[in-house]
């Protein structure tokens, strides 16, 4: 079975800088060096960098991501720059599951908005997730909705406590995954994707009645059929590899009976008919269903 979390990624936001004067003798104003970095934010050719960055990153190119923001770190200096390039770092280490490394790029940034930049703690739990501690990584998301409290986007706060909700599930904390997600629910609740969570953990836990329940109430507010007929056949298909012990798709072609083939068939039809492009189960259909 596939995991679904689908949870977006947390819009970040930022304080108020915070400029240091310094009274020279005579009662001259000066500016430290240091302090007129943080008066001015990026230079446009720091923006620009910045941007490629990105694109790298997102095209799939970290390495190449992460080689030009080590570069823009000894020219670019002014706050807004200490504290997004390292978030970008962390991003890129990330994506090439260097976890370690993307926790030192989030703590950078956090360490020059003194623990308030979203984006970082954000970046710095999905690679606590990644080292496989929720404990530490549930603690970062906790930090994200106190700071996120009274954002008037509930949309973006409900992914966050879904999120959480994720990290409970899957450390075995049923009861307080629950909560977090009714939370994320109470916040959007015309959200279907937290249904689908929901689907989803109860199909994991076994109980199939209850998931292809949730999917279908995700789909009455505005799931596609596809995508719900779509989910409905993966979770029968998992139900009968759980039955008959195995996932080869031809053992499970000679296992199952004619009416577990055609109940799992019969929702994998109603999804490919409906358009769904998949090319895994378009090969367990052509395999098992014709």
């Amino acid at each position: 079975m596939t995991d679904r979390s689908r949870v977006p990624s947390a819009v970040g936001s930022h304080r108020s800088l915070l400029v240091h004067l310094l009274l020279a003798a005579g009662g001259l104003l000066l500016i430290a060096t240091t302090a007129r970095a943080q008066l001015i934010t990026m230079s446009k050719e720091c923006r620009a960098d910045l941007s490629n960055a990105t694109v790298m990153r997102e095209a799939g190119n970290f390495g190449g991501a992460i080689e030009l923001l080590d570069e823009m770190g000894e020219r670019c200096d002014t706050r807004d720059a200490r504290e997004q390039i390292p978030v970008e770092q962390a991003r890129a280490y990330n994506g090439l599951g260097q976890f370690e490394n993307a926790i030192a790029a989030a703590e950078a940034a956090l360490e020059v908005t003194e623990g308030e930049s979203i984006n970082a703690l954000f970046e710095k739990a999905v690679a606590e997730e990644g080292l496989g501690n929720p404990a530490a990584a549930e603690q970062s998301y906790d930090r994200i909705i106190a700071l996120t409290e009274n954002n008037e986007n509930v949309a973006e706060r409900a992914t966050i406590h879904a999120k959480v909700a994720n990290l409970n599930y899957r450390a075995g904390n049923r009861a307080k995954a629950d909560s977090y997600l009714e939370q994320a629910m109470a916040l959007d609740p015309d959200n279907p994707d937290y249904y689908v969570q929901r689907g989803d953990w109860f199909v994991n836990d076994g109980d199939y009645e209850r998931g292809f329940e949730s999917y279908d109430r995700a789909a009455a507010m505005g799931l596609g059929d596809a995508e719900r007929y779509a989910l409905r056949a993966e979770a029968s298909i998992g139900m009968m590899q759980r039955k008959y012990g195995t996932e080869n798709v031809q053992e499970l072609r000679s296992r199952m009976t004619e009416s577990d083939r055609d109940l799992v068939c019969a929702e994998l039809r109603k999804a490919l008919d409906l358009g769904l492009r998949d090319m895994q189960l378009d090969m367990f259909s052509a395999l098992v269903c014709r």
